[in-house]
């Protein structure tokens, strides 16, 4: 019988996630649709009405904070404390059995666990002691590939007897990961990473081990199951096999971390992987009016790869979303800033407002408009654009130009990015500043003079030197877009970020050029409102005032901005999804599948089932790239849609979307077609002859960045000719 309170607090389907305790579950949970209160009030039945022990139970969620809200609210509904209660994340709980059973391990139970920063300092140093070359193989990238080598659980000694010998690249990595893997049990540490891989193996190598975990974890809830990876789905298989008392939790729909090494396998094919699996789905949403359900129904329902689901609310219909174009990304920024101020007065605080993007890159715009404004925001998941790593860099570059004496800003770039002055010859400079009493860029200048530097320190001290002493002449005389543009170009950034694989380098390549484009927005308002181009000296105080951010910190009720992948899990009043284009969503580097179209899709319905009451999805008719504008074509997404399910403007027919399209790769070019490479002359019939800095797909379908004269421009292939 169960206790009155579970029938007053569950609906159908949830009831039964709780009762059916003996089966392998599969609880297909759609956004909204309360399954946290299922998974605690199946783990509340567990414990109450069929005595298990608490430590019997294993409870693994995505995030510490979860995990504490689960316990919580279990201790609440009990009434009992739950001390001896295994729930966490999958790392939490693999490194307390790592500590456990240390006996069976390389490593001590006192292992150390090393962050990203302690990673690459480590690779820094092998790096160096082994002659590895840092420009051929980028440490990001060398950081992936083990990280995707231990995700599927391979160890060095696994793929070196086995690696082609005439793959050179993949032969160092290997043996980079070698080496890298020796110094990390020499530390007796382990990465992130690691913590799952030795679990795993643990597991599947040690009977007695798994028999006793078996025996332990006699009954296991996993959350958001569509996240797991290959180690977590071998984990989980190993301890629940036995048994099969396995209840996981998730929705496919929601799928948006293949980037980690998310594997959507692991949810669609549950039901192939455990005996007599039962699936329930929960569709009632609780969250959202029927208007948003409808739209985000007709937005997932084109993806094939899904198990089918219907969101569902006895909320009234509400509102219709609303769809806007506006005629560039400012344009965008300031009318949804306007939508925010209209939505507050009416009574909704800032806090219950959400505005949703694709990439980091994005906020810029929104920042500098809820700034003028005095719309207190706070950025989820990631920095103030002005604060992000590659930002500051540069900012430090235009500092160090403009005030010598800031040693600060020149320690930060003296070797940003690597240019062979290493940590002993800046402390030689360091002290020699000291000692003389000058500035750290006067020590530069007098390098020659410094004894304890060796020539090759000198010599790299001299060409740093140079280009900052030149880039100080045309800083000191020139408007600072042009400086920008100089710095930017010459070390090289965009380029080097965007030869990664890896999506944090992509986004610093992206932060970059909307770096430029900020900096050129500002020249022109300083042109109207000073009658002259503004200097480096004139932009740093703007973005000085741009980082201040105490207002923010001291107001609760502030408005939220974050990208779309950051949202979920998280749910607002009202949302603005912005930036609906091609190539922003989806984004330019997932078009080369229907899979990556298909999670860049998910991605879309996770920010449209962000929303409680209000959506406004928007896109820009023309954005800013670099210094120029170019015509932006709105999202495929928006295409599939029926216009009637949105609120229109008067008289407006609605967005004219982009066909969709999938990028495939071309393995037969004819002859007849052209091909682009980088450096390589074109003529254009405005701007005349150029030359390509970069290639963005094939034929006279690839986009091309061109310089004419030193003025960037984004001009599509068939536009341009290679023979003139």
């Amino acid at each position: 019988m169960l206790p009155d309170y579970f029938a007053r607090e569950l609906n159908d389907r949830q009831l039964e996630v709780v009762t059916d305790t003996e089966h392998p579950i599969l609880v297909l949970a759609g956004a909204g649709s309360g399954k946290t209160r299922s998974i605690i009030y199946r783990a509340a039945y567990l414990i109450k009405e069929k005595q298990v022990p608490p430590w019997k139970l294993l409870m693994v969620t995505f995030t510490n904070k979860a995990a504490k809200e689960l316990q919580e609210r279990l201790e609440k509904l009990l009434g009992i404390p739950m001390r001896t209660l295994w729930v966490g994340t999958f790392h939490s709980l693999c490194s307390r059995i790592l500590r456990f059973e240390s006996i069976h391990l390389p490593f001590n139970s006192n292992y150390s666990i090393y962050d990203e920063d302690a990673q690459k300092s480590l690779l820094k140093k092998l790096y160096k002691e082994h002659g590895f070359d840092a420009e051929k193989l980028k440490i990001n990238r060398v950081l992936s590939k083990i990280g995707g080598y231990k995700n599927r659980l391979l160890l060095p000694e696994d793929l070196l007897a086995n690696y082609p010998e005439e793959d050179k690249e993949l032969g160092s990595i290997l043996n980079i990961y070698r080496l890298y893997q020796q110094q990390l049990l020499l530390n007796q540490a382990l990465d992130f990473d690691d913590i799952l891989l030795y679990t795993a193996r643990l597991l599947q190598s040690n009977e007695a081990v798994r028999e006793k975990y078996r025996a332990q974890f006699q009954y296991i809830m996993i959350d958001e199951y569509q996240d797991t990876n290959a180690a977590q789905f071998e984990i989980i298989h190993q301890l629940a096999s036995g048994h099969q008392r396995v209840c996981v939790v998730g929705d496919d729909d929601q799928a948006i971390y293949s980037f980690r090494g998310a594997s959507l396998r692991n949810i669609l094919e549950f039901e192939k992987d455990y005996r007599g699996v039962r699936s329930i789905r929960l569709e009632q949403n609780y969250r959202s009016t029927g208007n948003i359900l409808a739209l985000a129904n007709a937005v997932i329902k084109h993806n094939r790869r899904r198990h089918v689901k219907e969101l569902w609310s006895e909320h009234p219909p509400g509102e219709k979303p609303r769809l806007r174009t506006y005629h560039n990304e400012i344009d965008e920024a300031n009318q949804v800033v306007e939508e925010v101020k209209a939505l507050h007065k009416k009574g909704m605080s800032y806090q219950q407002i959400a505005i949703l993007y694709r990439t980091n890159a994005q906020s810029r715009v929104f920042e500098s408009s809820l700034m003028q404004a005095r719309i207190p925001y706070s950025i989820v998941g990631g920095q103030h654009f002005y604060q992000r790593k590659e930002i500051k860099d540069l900012l430090c570059y235009l500092a160090t130009l403009c005030n010598n004496s800031d040693n600060e800003s020149l320690l930060r770039i003296i070797n940003e990015p690597p240019r062979g002055i290493g940590q002993t010859s800046v402390n030689r400079l360091i002290s020699y500043a000291a000692k003389t009493r000058i500035s750290i860029y006067s020590a530069l200048q007098n390098s020659e003079a410094i004894e304890e530097l060796g020539s090759g320190a000198k010599k790299r001290i001299s060409e740093f030197t140079l280009q900052l002493n030149t880039w100080k002449t045309i800083a000191s005389q020139s408007p600072a877009l042009e400086v920008v543009k100089t710095i930017v170009e010459e070390l090289g950034l965009i380029s080097q970020y965007r030869k990664s694989s890896d999506p944090r380098e992509i986004a610093r390549a992206e932060n970059l050029i909307e770096f430029v484009s900020s900096v050129s927005e500002f020249s022109e308002k300083f042109q109207r409102d000073n009658e002259r181009h503004p200097l480096v000296e004139d932009f740093l105080p703007f973005v000085a005032l741009q980082t201040d951010m105490d207002m923010v910190k001291e107001e609760a009720d502030s408005l939220r901005l974050m990208t779309l992948h950051n949202a979920k899990g998280l749910e607002f009043e009202a949302v603005f999804i912005v930036g609906l284009e091609e190539e922003l969503l989806p984004h330019r580097m997932s078009m080369d599948s229907r899979e990556e179209i298909e999670e860049e899709r998910r991605l879309f319905y996770v920010g449209i089932t962000r929303a409680k009451r209000i959506l406004q999805l928007s896109n820009a008719s023309s954005r800013r790239l670099y210094d120029t504008f170019y015509f932006a074509k709105p999202s495929q997404f928006i295409g599939e849609l029926d216009v009637t399910l949105f609120d229109l403007p008067d008289g407006d027919p609605g967005i004219a979307p982009a066909p969709q399209r999938v990028r495939k790769p071309q393995k037969v070019i004819k002859e007849t077609q052209k091909h682009y490479r980088i450096g390589q002359k074109v003529y254009h019939n405005e701007y005349g002859l150029g030359v390509i800095l970069s290639v963005d797909g094939e034929s006279e379908d690839a986009r091309l960045t061109i310089s004419f004269a030193g003025k960037l421009a984004k001009i599509m292939g068939n536009y341009v000719k290679t023979e003139f």
